[in-house]
């Protein structure tokens, strides 16, 4: 969703997500990095640069794996071009002209232990081998969001598959459905990470980014066997995802109280930004069922359990709408799905009960009343029903 239009006050490209202190505006963190290289923020910023030291030592705050490393190459560019003490207080990028400055720099260089972004820029501008390619990189989430979104600039949706928790064919499937209808998607031609962060275990993380220059949609990670897949797609900011269950909440609000019109709104709103949510269509189907409308209420139960092929509640409505349509197969077999779920579903083994009852398999029919009783000794419809099997 594009929530928020404000641009960087330097670029005019970038959200300005961080204020600036000392220009007093609000600035993207590229421009950030370009201000803070030069160590002249003031020190009440958190994200200031406080000394010009080695690349490898420097301390410094960054919200993403982006940030740091799009700050380590400039910063390690200014140091290159800087005499420091590391060089005998020589000027590291005019060193390189001499194979005896090279020789030097290569020396000094590789006593640093440096990480791999900075191996790299030291290579490409000293014009020197570092073997930096060789400096061994464990992907993280940050990077599979960066493959993923490059794989929806040029579409190789068999690709896009691959990088979902969920291996469900049809709720892959239908993930891919949703984001080829995003116009989000569809238009996206840019992209920069804006922050990103894991779990206190490590198990989960989020990836938020902006699009074109406009939207911000958030990826959400779980690790499986230390591999990440993305579980959750988010068209909003990532604080929008703790939202959800207010959202849901609100429409079973609406709902309860007939207003209609309200949890409509609520439901179109949270569509919008939870696409991938199960609950999101379940209430929807709910809304058309209180609306007497069970042809659309059953496409949106049948999508919530498209998104979540564990909906037990979904796969009940399903069966109640086709029992009542007197589409008995159907409502049989959804029925028994309840039942494979959830083996005490009390309202599902009761009805499916009456259909045997009303198909005179007796027996069968009584063999689930009273298994009912098992559940809820009270329950009064399967006491009405083990009757009607008695006469």
């Amino acid at each position: 969703m594009d929530t928020d239009q404000r641009k960087c006050f330097k670029c005019k490209k970038h959200k300005g997500k961080r204020y600036c202190i000392r220009e007093n505006k609000h600035i993207c963190w590229v421009c950030c990095n370009d201000h803070r290289i030069d160590t002249k923020c003031p020190t009440e910023c958190e994200y200031h640069l406080s000394n010009n030291a080695k690349p490898a030592e420097i301390p410094i705050k960054t919200d993403s794996l982006s940030e740091f490393r799009d700050f380590i190459s400039k910063h390690t560019q200014v140091w290159l071009s800087k005499a420091n003490s590391l060089f005998g207080d020589k000027i590291p990028i005019l060193m390189k002209d001499t194979a005896a400055g090279k020789a030097e720099l290569i020396k000094k260089l590789l006593s640093l232990k440096m990480d791999k972004t900075t191996a790299e820029t030291c290579e490409k501008t000293l014009e020197i081998n570092l073997n930096a390619k060789d400096i061994p990189y464990k992907k993280i989430f940050e990077d599979i969001a960066i493959e993923f979104l490059n794989s929806l600039i040029e579409p190789d949706w068999d690709t896009i598959k691959d990088y979902f928790l969920k291996k469900d064919y049809t709720t892959i499937e239908k993930y891919i459905e949703i984001l080829q209808n995003r116009k989000e998607i569809k238009d996206l031609y840019t992209y920069i990470v804006l922050s990103s962060g894991t779990s206190k275990d490590g198990k989960e993380a989020f990836c938020s980014v902006e699009i074109n220059h406009k939207y911000d949609i958030s990826l959400l990670f779980a690790n499986i066997d230390d591999v990440w897949y993305i579980d959750n797609i988010l068209f909003g900011e990532i604080n929008l995802l703790y939202t959800e269950p207010d959202s849901i909440r609100h429409i079973a609000f609406a709902l309860s109280k007939s207003q209609f019109d309200r949890a409509w709104q609520l439901i179109k709103q949270s569509e919008e930004i939870f696409c991938f949510s199960p609950d999101i269509q379940y209430y929807k189907g709910l809304y058309y069922s209180l609306k007497a409308m069970p042809d659309e209420a059953l496409n949106a139960f049948q999508e919530a359990t498209i998104l979540d092929t564990n909906f037990v509640e979904a796969y009940y409505n399903m069966a109640f709408i086709h029992h009542s349509k007197t589409n008995i197969e159907k409502a049989e077999s959804l029925y028994k799905k309840v039942i494979e779920l959830n083996e005490n579903y009390i309202n599902a083994i009761n009805n499916l009960g009456t259909i045997y009852l009303h198909q005179k398999k007796q027996k069968q029919a009584k063999e689930l009343f009273e298994k009912c009783l098992k559940i809820d000794p009270e329950f009064k419809f399967a006491i009405e029903n083990i009757k009607k099997c008695d006469e």
